[in-house]
């Protein structure tokens, strides 16, 4: 299937749609797991989508890329390639934190899991690390550490969204890999916000107790 095709029907749905509830074309679903890949790493670095869908759509598109319960395309992430593969694709999320997240979630974190504000974008950007289908258990230790690499990366970031996305990911893997817990005690040495509610939350999650 020609990528133009598959991202138009990823990002092309209604407004107000319901990416749980959405139907995509028959060809999309009969994509294989590799073709898949490739596709989504396009996406992360195609800056036509910010020209041709607004941020409704593409938050719809990104649900349906990224959470498993609105379609399999995630789980190319666990078997699609060979561990090269999966740990470059992993890597590759930091363009979702950059080019996405970053850009669209915008509204100031005065509370946790006040996602609403940013719309479906900013519901997958808090969302992520439990949406998506991948988890300590279902990686290798290089897969592992890649995606460590990426929320400690969103964690050098000035947008709170995506520090506390990095944070809440941190929190649920911290009982399972201990470096997770780790970078958090050491992004709280130098925190890069000073918002209160989000360093409150940092060290919460040390913990593993997070919303």
């Amino acid at each position: 299937m020609e990528y133009e095709k598959w991202r138009d029907d990823i990002f092309g749905q209604p407004v107000g749609s319901d990416p749980v509830m959405l139907d995509l074309l028959p060809e999309t679903y009969s994509v294989a797991p590799d073709e898949h890949f490739a596709h989504v790493d396009r996406t992360l670095s195609d800056p036509q989508i910010h020209e041709l869908f607004n941020s409704d759509q593409i938050g719809t598109g990104l649900q349906l890329i990224y959470s498993n319960s609105c379609s399999d395309i995630c789980f190319c992430y666990i078997k699609a390639g060979d561990e090269a593969r999966r740990v470059s694709g992993i890597a590759k999320l930091n363009d979702l934190y950059a080019k996405y997240f970053d850009r669209y979630c915008l509204s100031p974190v005065g509370s946790i899991g006040n996602d609403h504000l940013n719309g479906g974008i900013g519901y997958l950007c808090y969302m992520l690390w439990d949406l998506f289908v991948l988890y300590p258990g279902n990686a290798s230790p290089a897969m592992v550490s890649a995606a460590l690499g990426v929320m400690s990366n969103a964690l050098q970031m000035k947008n709170d969204n995506c520090i506390v996305s990095a944070i809440h990911g941190l929190g649920h893997w911290a009982t399972d890999v201990p470096r997770a817990p780790q970078v958090l005690r050491q992004w709280l040495r130098k925190p890069t916000t000073t918002n209160p509610t989000v360093i409150s939350y940092a060290k919460e999650a040390t913990t593993g107790c997070v919303l």
